[in-house]
C-alpha cells in the first residue's frame, strides 16, 4: 500500500539526501559558485541578473538560485543547508513522481522498485548538491511525465499551458536545452508511433508562447540590465563551450557509456536482462508506454552524448526513465511472465550482484586490517584523485568500527542475496539490494562530510574575518568561490595602485604566489589555511598577508604572474560595469 510504500521513500530520501547537508562545507569551486548567487540575491535584492562578487554575470539562469534565496529568506541567512536545500527536496520530489508513475503503469511493486532503483543510483546524490543540475532534472521529469499524460488523454488546451510553462521552467533552469531536449523526445516519440497528426491536439502554438512568456520574460529582463555583456555570457555558456576546443569538459561520444553503468551499479548488471525483456517484448512496446520511455533514455543520452562537453550530471534526466524500465521489467519477472527470457541471464547478474558486495566486504576488512587493496588503485589514477585516495583510506582506518560494521552487513547481506537467487526469491533479493545500497551511500556520504571538512576553507575562512574585520580585503591573483562565499562579502583582485585604499589592508595570497613575491618588507603573514587546494595543489595553501603601506607590495611579481595567467577572450568571463 502506497501509506508503506511513500513514508520508506520518504525516509530513505531523508537519509540519503537530507542528513549532513548543512553539516558539509563547500570544498569545491562548484557548489560555492551557485551559493554565491544565491548570496547576492538574498543581500542584493536583485532577482533578475544578480552579480557574483559584484560585478560578474552569473552563467546559469536563475530558476535553481531563486528557490535557495526563497529558503534563505525564510530564515533570515544563507549557508550551506539553505544552498542545498532546494536540490535535497526536489530530488526526492522526483523519486516520488516516478514511484506514481510505475504504480500508474504497472502497479505497487513496479513503483516501489523504480523509486528505490532511482534513489539508490550513486548519480542521484547530486540531490545532496548546491547545484543547478537538480532543478533541471527535476523540471525536465514533470516535462516529460506531463507530455505522456497528454498523450494518454488526447491533448487539450489547458495541458498545453502547463507543458508550455514546465518547458519554460526548464529553460529557466539550464538554458534552450530545457526546451530542446523534451521536443526531440516527443517528435522522435510521435514519429515512432506513426502519429505526428496529435502535434495539432498538442497546441504546439499554445506551448511556444507559454514557453517563450515563461523563459523570455527573464531573458528580456537580464538583457536590459546586462546587454552585451549578458549576451556574450549566453552566447558562451549555450554555443561555444558545447563544440570543439572551447569546451570546459571535452570527452568522446562514448563516454557516458561506462559511467552510466558505474552510476547505477549494482542495478546496471542487470542491464542486458531488462534489454532481453525489451527486445522480446517489443510488439507491445507501444501499448503499456515502454516506447516512450525508451525513446525518453535513448534521446536524452544521444542528445548530450553528441556535444563534446561531457559531464555526469548531464545525463541525470535520463535515470528516471531506466528506473521505470527496471520497474516493469521487475513487474514481470515477479509474475514470471517474462516473453521467453532466457533466465540464466538474469541469475547470472544477480549472482554477479550478490558477488559485488561479498567483495566490498572483503575490501573493507583487508583495509582496516592494513593490507591496504586501495593502494593498488594508485597507478591508474589522477594526482587530485591520489591525494584523495591517501586521505580515504586514513579515513577508513580512523573509523574502523564502522568500517568492520558496514563490511559485516555487506557480508551477511551478500550471502542473503545467493540464497534469494537459488530460490527465485526476486522480491527478497531487490529488497536485501536496496537495503544495502542505502547503508553502502550511508557510508559513503558519511565520509564525504569528513572529506569535505578536511579540504574546506571554512575553518581558516573563520579566522580571516575575526582577523580582518572591516579592513579592506583583496586577492592577489587567484579568486576562489568558497573564499568570497565565507567571507560574506564582495574580495575583488588586488590592482596597484591603491590609492584611495587606508592602510593597513590584507591580501589572499596562494603559496605558489607568495613564494614569487622576493621582497616582502611591510608585509607579514597573519595566517595559513590548513588544507591545500584540492582542484590545483600546485596552490598549496591559502595565506592572509597583512600590507602594512600601500606601497609595500611590489608590483613586478603580480605583472609577471598576470601574463603567465592570461587566457582567451572566449574563457574570461567578463566583468558587468552596470549598477
Amino acid at each position: 500500500m502506497w501509506l508503506v510504500d511513500v513514508p520508506l521513500i520518504i525516509g530513505v530520501s531523508l537519509l540519503l539526501f537530507f542528513r549532513g547537508i548543512g553539516d558539509t562545507p563547500f570544498y569545491d569551486k562548484q557548489e560555492a559558485r551557485e551559493a554565491l548567487v544565491i548570496w547576492e540575491i538574498h543581500n542584493s535584492g536583485n532577482w533578475i541578473l544578480p552579480l557574483r562578487n559584484g560585478d560578474e554575470i552569473p552563467a546559469k539562469p536563475p530558476f535553481y538560485h531563486w528557490l535557495g534565496a526563497l529558503v534563505s529568506a525564510a530564515v533570515d541567512r544563507v549557508d550551506e543547508l539553505t544552498a542545498r536545500l532546494p536540490s535535497a527536496v526536489l530530488g526526492l520530489l522526483g523519486i516520488l513522481l516516478t514511484y506514481a508513475t510505475g504504480v500508474i503503469l504497472w502497479g505497487r511493486g513496479a513503483g516501489l522498485l523504480s523509486a528505490l532503483v532511482l534513489s539508490t543510483s550513486f548519480e542521484w546524490r547530486t540531490a545532496r548538491a548546491a547545484r543547478v543540475d537538480m532543478a533541471l532534472t527535476f523540471v525536465l521529469l514533470c516535462s516529460f511525465l506531463f507530455f505522456l499524460y497528454q498523450y494518454r488523454t488526447r491533448g487539450g488546451q489547458k495541458k498545453a499551458v502547463v507543458f508550455g510553462f514546465l518547458l519554460g521552467l526548464a529553460t529557466l533552469s539550464k538554458g534552450p536545452l530545457g526546451f530542446v531536449v523534451p521536443c526531440f523526445t516527443v517528435l522522435l516519440f510521435l514519429w515512432m508511433k506513426r502519429d505526428l497528426v496529435f502535434l495539432k491536439k498538442l497546441h504546439p502554438v499554445t506551448v511556444i508562447t507559454v514557453c517563450a512568456t515563461v523563459a523570455g520574460s527573464w531573458y528580456l529582463l537580464a538583457l536590459w540590465q546586462g546587454g552585451q555583456q549578458f549576451l556574450f555570457i549566453v552566447f558562451k555558456e549555450n554555443f561555444s563551450t558545447v563544440v570543439g576546443q572551447g569546451a570546459g569538459h571535452p570527452h568522446p561520444f562514448w563516454w557516458y557509456i561506462p559511467y552510466l553503468f558505474q552510476n547505477m551499479a549494482p542495478w546496471s548488471l542487470f542491464f542486458p536482462s531488462v534489454g532481453v525483456f525489451l527486445y522480446r517484448y517489443r510488439r507491445k512496446l507501444a501499448e503499456e508506454e515502454l516506447l516512450y520511455l525508451i525513446v525518453w533514455f535513448v534521446t536524452v543520452f544521444i542528445f548530450f552524448s553528441v556535444f563534446s562537453q561531457k559531464r555526469t550530471v548531464y545525463i541525470l534526466s535520463a535515470y528516471p526513465a531506466m528506473a521505470l524500465l527496471f520497474g516493469a521489467w521487475w513487474h514481470k519477472l515477479k509474475d514470471e511472465t517474462l516473453p521467453g527470457e532466457p533466465l540464466f541471464i538474469t541469475r547470472l547478474a544477480a549472482y554477479l550482484n550478490a558477488g559485488s558486495f561479498l567483495i566490498l566486504s572483503a575490501m573493507l576488512i583487508l583495509q582496516v586490517t592494513n593490507q591496504r587493496p586501495l593502494d593498488y588503485l594508485d597507478p591508474i589514477l589522477y594526482e587530485k584523485d591520489k591525494a584523495d585516495l591517501v586521505r580515504v583510506a586514513a579515513l577508513l582506518t580512523e573509523h574502523r568500527f564502522g568500517i568492520l560494521l558496514w563490511s559485516a552487513l555487506c557480508g551477511l547481506g551478500g550471502i542473503v542475496l545467493v540464497f534469494a537467487v537459488r530460490k527465485k526469491a526476486w522480491g527478497t533479493f531487490m529488497g536485501c539490494t536496496a537495503a544495502l545500497m542505502v547503508i553502502s551511500l550511508y557510508y559513503v556520504q558519511t565520509f564525504d562530510t569528513a572529506l569535505a571538512k578536511q579540504y574546506s576553507i571554512k575553518p581558516f575562512m573563520n579566522r580571516v574575518v575575526s582577523v580582518v574585520k572591516d579592513a579592506p580585503l583583496f586577492f592577489y591573483n587567484s579568486e576562489d568561490n568558497s573564499v568570497m562565499f565565507y567571507a560574506g562579502r564582495h574580495i575583488h583582485r588586488y590592482q596597484p595602485p591603491l590609492k584611495t585604499v587606508s592602510s593597513p589592508f590584507y591580501i589572499l595570497f596562494w603559496e605558489n604566489e607568495w613564494r614569487a613575491i622576493r621582497e616582502n618588507k611591510g608585509l607579514s603573514v597573519r595566517a595559513t589555511s590548513q588544507s591545500t587546494d584540492r582542484e590545483d595543489p600546485e596552490r598549496g595553501h591559502l595565506l592572509l598577508v597583512e600590507v602594512k603601506t600601500a606601497d609595500a607590495l611590489p608590483s613586478g611579481a603580480k605583472s609577471a604572474l598576470n601574463s603567465a595567467g592570461k587566457s582567451s577572450a572566449l574563457d574570461r568571463v567578463p566583468k558587468a560595469n552596470f549598477p
